[in-house]
Formats: structure tokens, C-alpha cells, sequence
């Protein structure tokens, strides 16, 4: 008898307990009327939390290097290296982009995807790919220790890092040249 009376206080405890479940599941349901994901979702709910009174500032336009002054473009690169990138004929560039094998992993095309980051408008790119470099410096520092800054979504250790030993300084100089004449001049 003592287990039939037990009984009773079970079937209610499982009872409320299978209604708090289903209470709480109900309750973690999805609102069907709400944006879960929106490009514009972050500056909504900005919005909906200041009500009503936000100003969003445009996304600046980074400079090209056409705006960039000599001091600028060169700056941080040795004065030796400045002025035989100066002195070179980018249009050799070319050549040696070939020679060296360098078009395996770049292309002039944007719509190309190889194994290195595109030669499309890099000479504007080169103006903000790493903060507190100038133009020339990051491009040098591309060929010549490629290791130092990886574009992101790019692999490390692809490019050859020996190019101070397999190119004359010349011939760094003018591929340096010629890629700060790939821009959207």
C-alpha cells in the first residue's frame, strides 16, 4: 500500500516536470519576426538601442598612390635601395616577373586566383597593406623577406625567400618599380 501511495506524488512530480520542459523549450524557440542574421543587423540594433538618433560615418576611402608624395611612397626604404627603384625601367619588370617565375603565383588580373596575392592595383594596395610601412618599403619587403607580413588568406612559406641571393639588387629594384606602376592611375 505504501508503494500506491507513493505512486500518485510520482505521476505528479513526472507530470510537472514533462510541463516545464515543454515550457521551456517553447520558450527557446526562435521569434520567426526577428532578424537572426542581416548585413545591416549591427547599425539596426544600434538604432533600435539609441532610439532613434544615430549617424553612421561613411567607410573612409583609402588613399592611392597617386596622392602619395616621393617622402611618402619611399619612406623607411634605404636611400641606395630608393633611388635604384627610382632609377629602374619598370618595364623590365615584366621580364623578370617571368624569369623568376613570380607570374606562377601573381596575376595582373583580379579575377585570377593563384597561390599569391594579386598584382591587380597593388601599388594602390601597397599604400595600406601594412600599417606603418610606405609603399616601396612593403613591396621590397615582399621580395625580399617575403616572411615578414603574409596578406591574410594566404599561405606562408610559398614564396622563396632567397631572392636577395637569386636576383641582383638591380633587378629587385625594378620589380619593385614595376609593381607601384600597377595602380588605378
Amino acid at each position: 500500500m505504501n508503494s500506491l501511495a507513493r505512486f500518485p506524488r510520482v505521476a505528479i512530480v513526472i507530470t510537472l516536470f514533462v510541463v516545464a520542459l515543454v515550457f521551456a523549450v517553447a520558450g527557446c524557440a526562435p521569434n520567426a519576426d526577428s532578424e537572426l542574421l542581416a548585413p545591416d543587423l549591427g547599425p539596426k540594433l544600434v538604432l533600435a538601442q539609441s532610439e532613434g538618433a544615430v549617424e553612421l560615418e561613411p567607410t573612409p576611402i583609402p588613399p592611392k598612390l597617386a596622392e602619395l608624395s616621393d617622402e611618402e611612397i619611399y619612406a623607411g626604404v634605404d636611400p641606395d635601395v630608393q633611388q635604384a627603384i627610382m632609377s629602374a625601367d619598370p618595364a623590365n619588370g615584366e621580364t623578370i616577373a617571368l624569369t623568376f617565375g613570380c607570374v606562377g603565383c601573381h596575376a595582373l588580373d583580379p579575377n585570377e586566383v593563384k597561390t599569391g596575392p594579386t598584382w591587380h592595383n597593388v601599388g594602390d594596395t601597397a599604400v595600406i597593406r601594412v600599417p606603418g610601412e610606405s609603399p616601396a618599403e612593403y613591396l621590397y619587403q615582399s621580395i625580399t623577406a617575403p616572411n615578414a607580413f603574409v596578406v591574410p588568406g594566404y599561405p606562408s612559406n610559398v614564396m622563396p625567400a632567397n631572392f636577395t641571393e637569386t636576383m641582383s639588387p638591380e633587378q629587385i629594384a625594378t620589380m619593385v618599380a614595376y609593381l607601384l606602376q600597377q595602380n588605378g592611375q
